[in-house]
């Protein structure tokens, strides 16, 4: 498994790549759904000497509410363009299937 960590880069250089695809996917996704993008970060949730596991989350607004996706993303499973892919999808089926319009701008975020 270390070697294909090794042929996606390392934790930091697999994270730039990761953000760069993500950012534009779930900019896209809002854009096509009517949703605004807020923004896009990561950071690390353990790591030790042997393992680290990296989450980014991404805060968009849809239907009156503030949403809140966050998904590891570090060890990776699939190139970072594609790891990408498969978190803006995941995001736009949670945010079309678990959303509801709310009447107040005052409700809490909402954990996709």
């Amino acid at each position: 498994m270390a070697d294909a960590h090794t042929a996606w880069g390392g934790p930091q250089e697999y994270t730039d790549a990761f953000l760069r695809s993500a950012r534009r996917a779930v900019q896209d996704l809002c854009e096509r759904r009517g949703g605004e993008f807020e923004s896009l970060s990561h950071d690390v949730v353990h790591d030790t000497a042997d393992d680290m596991i990296i989450a980014a989350t991404a805060v968009v607004l849809f239907r009156g509410r503030r949403c809140v996706f966050r998904r590891g993303i570090w060890p990776p499973s699939h190139p970072a363009a594609t790891r990408a892919a498969i978190y803006a999808t995941v995001l736009e089926e949670r945010m079309l299937t678990g959303v509801r319009p709310l009447p107040s701008d005052d409700t809490p975020p909402l954990d996709l």
